[in-house]
């Protein structure tokens, strides 16, 4: 019997230890959540624009090589281009490009408000021009590229140092507009050693230029000159003696324009002083620089091309550049090639510009004062070298005329407005 007692007792441990701690049983791991995983990336969907582009190979969907076999066969097919020029030298091409291209027929156009032209078609859903070449780099970089009416191409195997991924559109050449005088008047050269000497009493009604309020492009310019407000305010020290904020004209008129930098006061000197606005080049050139000025009579200065002064070499003008005047005798300029959107003939389009880019697409501009972008390209030998000139201009800065000309054309014209009438 007791036995049978610790019998049991021995059967009670034993089961009070495997229930308290004994061999552990096995258990299931957690189920675990597979790892988070982001959403794919919703791409934008390309506009119609982008999608014609990249179909085309223009803008940033050029392929890193050109092919440029198939550029032509292709271009051949379209059979035709139109080129929207703002200088007459576009008619001069005409027979170059027939001999390399006689099956693609020539429509090269000079025509004046090509902006107002292209933009038209782009509204329209017509388009007929397939080539801006145009120096208004404001319209492009501030109107046309944000609306992708536009769309750049640089041959791959032209080099173009100044492009940049803002400033992406094949430049076709440079030019300058100068401050240019009488050198039969005053042939110990330019009286003028100073911007602001334009503004006094002495030249009152003697310095002409075509008008900036009608011509955007004039008014860009005027506008490059308020970009330089800095310099434009060193060079009225340097010749006064004071700050520019001392003159008085430095004050806000009765309109309510404030004259905000020396670049502005400038403007509204020139107004005051009475500045005389013409319709064309050719009258400015002939207004100073003519060859039947009254005799005696002090023929002033203009605004015009730097070009202008072959016109003197070929004793059709008395007209030469303003050298060495502070802190600028002129603007740098650029001109400009861009493909259409929607363009019939892209691919002839394609083999313009890098027609336009070579030394013969280059001849009808290979003039004095006219300097092509490209690198390696022969420079005209009459012309100054790049390094002196280009301390003497300002160059253009297409967005900040874009941003600015408005405001510019708006202060000049009141400026013009309430400047005295004699």
């Amino acid at each position: 019997m007791k036995a049978f007692v610790k019998l049991m007792t021995l059967i009670v441990l034993f089961s009070l230890v495997v229930s308290c701690g004994g061999t552990p049983t096995a258990t299931q791991p957690p189920e675990t959540q597979p790892p988070a995983t982001q959403p794919p990336a919703t791409e934008v969907p390309l506009t119609a624009n982008e999608q014609w582009a990249q179909a085309n190979g223009l803008g940033p969907y050029q392929p890193e090589t050109d092919d440029w076999a198939a550029i032509e066969a292709a271009a051949i097919l379209e059979g035709k281009i139109t080129v929207y020029a703002n200088s007459g030298g576009i008619e001069d091409m005409a027979e170059a490009w027939t001999a390399l291209y006689p099956d693609i027929v020539w429509d090269g156009q000079h025509a004046e408000n090509i902006d107002v032209k292209m933009q038209a078609e782009q509204e329209s859903g017509n388009v007929v021009g397939d080539v801006w070449f145009n120096s208004d780099g404001h319209i492009v970089y501030g109107k046309f590229v944000p609306n992708q009416w536009l769309w750049s191409f640089v041959p791959r195997d032209v080099v173009q140092p100044e492009l940049t991924a803002q400033y992406p559109m094949a430049v076709a050449r440079h030019s300058t507009d100068v401050i240019g005088y009488n050198n039969k008047f005053y042939p110990d050269g330019c009286p003028l050693t100073n911007i602001w000497e334009l503004t006094e009493e002495k030249y009152k009604a003697k310095f002409f230029m075509e008008d900036p309020i009608s011509d955007v492009s004039t008014m860009a310019k005027m506008a490059t000159f308020v970009q330089n407000a800095d310099e434009m305010a060193q060079a009225y020290l340097a010749l006064y003696g004071q700050e520019w904020t001392t003159d008085e004209l430095a004050v806000t008129d009765s309109f309510g324009m404030a004259v905000e930098n020396a670049g502005y006061l400038w403007l509204k000197k020139l107004a005051y002083n009475g500045v005389v606005i013409l319709s064309d080049g050719d009258l400015v050139d002939a207004a100073y620089a003519g060859l039947e000025l009254p005799e005696g009579e002090e023929p002033g200065f203009g605004f015009t091309g730097y070009s202008t002064y072959e016109a003197t070499l070929d004793g059709e003008l008395n007209m030469a550049p303003c050298f060495g005047m502070e802190p600028v005798m002129g603007i740098f300029k650029t001109s400009f090639l861009a493909i259409a959107n929607n363009s019939q003939h892209p691919n002839a389009a394609k083999l313009f510009i890098r027609f336009a880019l070579s030394e013969e697409g280059f001849a009808p501009w290979f003039e004095l004062g006219s300097y092509s972008a490209v690198e390696g390209a022969p420079v005209y030998e009459d012309n100054m070298p790049l390094a002196e000139l280009l301390p003497q201009v300002y160059e253009m800065d297409p967005l900040f005329d874009w941003n600015n000309t408005s405001q510019v054309r708006d202060f000049m014209a009141v400026a013009l407005l309430a400047a005295p009438k004699e």
